[in-house]
């Protein structure tokens, strides 16, 4: 037997692998489920295993492949592999040839979830800005949480413990499943009704993994809320738990007890306030209390408070001084008048014609009261007056 028959190279079986495995016409374009491990992305290439339980794929994907990607595969991602089986000859390895890939299954819902996010984030609607602060002392809550769940009771709990003062409102809903998004939707336009008059509006449920907590991730639920008219709280799910609803609402806790604490303040820390508060203002008013005794008592001991007397004395001795300088002043004023008039009714006194008449002369006069100066002023047989000192005496001319 001719030695060079009876064997050949490795070329020759890799060659004849690759010939069979690629001639097969399912090879050529298949799809494959499966999930990603040791994925590693180089600048012309990416490569990766994908398993199941029992099996692991060697795969490739080429960049121009992969610029065409929504999404950053990473290990752990369950996904749907689109390409053909091929075998690289020189290391006689087959391995998928990738020319799509997708997220299967809760990938491709946080892919859509991620989607919308980013959509609602363009928009504007989780920005900080437009967030309100909450009531600080809430006259009414409203309750958006499942009927007779733990989150309504554990919250109902808490706020009365914290603020008996207010007011609940429960607005009982779905919070998981097909219908939970609307339920949610026709509770929460019903909280926004003006006669519920609510403080706070808090949406609550227990944990549940990410299908349990879909509902709060409802494009128009979460849109409703953007509008909504009164602060919002959201406590859906457990610290790790995100909904697209605690991006747009107003404050997002992680549990239902951690909402009632959100939503109220502490009656005992506000009895506590008001206590130190009273305290501070005691001591307030003491001091300035005391402060105007001290006043009081430094005025008090003034000289004018303990003889008000002595305020206006040397005042009153100026005035007795000024009153006796004026009885003098009008004494001697008066004096001179006197003597001034005494002096002007002598002067009158001699001009007086009837100062003369005291002195034995008289006047005498005709009917016409015209005065007789001469013998020759009067005729035979007139009558005439003559005026003395003490009487008139009535004459005829003989």
């Amino acid at each position: 037997m001719d030695k060079e028959a009876s064997f050949v190279t490795v070329s020759q079986v890799n060659g004849y692998l690759k010939t069979v495995i690629e001639g097969i016409a399912d090879f050529r374009h298949l799809t494959v489920k499966g999930e990603i491990s040791n994925f590693k992305r180089y600048s012309n290439a990416a490569y990766f295993d994908l398993k199941d339980d029992k099996s692991v794929l060697p795969c490739v994907m080429w960049s121009d492949s992969l610029f065409y990607l929504s999404f950053q595969p990473k290990d752990g991602d369950e996904v749907l592999a689109t390409g053909s089986v091929q075998v690289y000859q020189p290391k006689g390895r087959y391995q998928l040839y990738v020319n799509a890939l997708d997220l299967f299954g809760q990938g491709a819902e946080l892919l859509r979830l991620e989607d919308l996010k980013k959509k609602l984030t363009a928009e504007g609607l989780f920005e900080e800005g437009r967030k309100r602060p909450i009531a600080e002392f809430p006259s009414v809550i409203g309750l958006i949480v499942g009927d007779g769940s733990a989150a309504e009771a554990d919250l109902i709990k808490n706020i009365q413990r914290r603020w008996p003062l207010v007011d609940i409102v429960v607005f009982p809903s779905l919070v998981q499943g097909a219908v939970a998004p609307k339920d949610l939707l026709r509770a929460f336009n019903l909280s926004q009704m003006p006669e519920h008059k609510l403080s706070t509006l808090i949406f609550a449920r227990g944990g549940g993994s990410s299908e349990d907590l879909g509902a709060f991730n409802d494009e128009s639920l979460v849109r409703a809320v953007s509008k909504s008219r009164i602060p919002t709280i959201s406590a859906v799910g457990h610290e790790v738990d995100f909904t697209l609803l605690d991006f747009v609402v107003d404050k997002r806790v992680s549990t239902p007890t951690a909402a009632a604490e959100a939503a109220t303040p502490d009656q005992l820390d506000i009895k506590q306030r008001l206590d130190e508060l009273s305290v501070s203002l005691d001591g307030a008013i003491g001091g300035v209390v005391e402060q105007l005794l001290n006043e009081l008592g430094d005025l008090s001991s003034r000289p004018f408070f303990k003889g008000p007397e002595t305020m206006y004395a040397a005042a009153s001795e100026e005035v007795d001084g000024l009153r006796k300088r004026l009885d003098l002043a009008l004494g001697n004023v008066l004096e001179m008048k006197r003597a001034n008039l005494s002096m002007v009714n002598e002067h009158l006194d001699a001009l007086n014609p009837y100062g003369v008449l005291k002195r034995g002369y008289s006047i005498t006069k005709r009917k016409d009261g015209s005065i007789v100066k001469s013998v020759g002023d009067v005729s035979k047989d007139e009558v005439i007056e003559s005026r003395f000192a003490d009487g008139i005496i009535t004459s005829k001319v003989q």
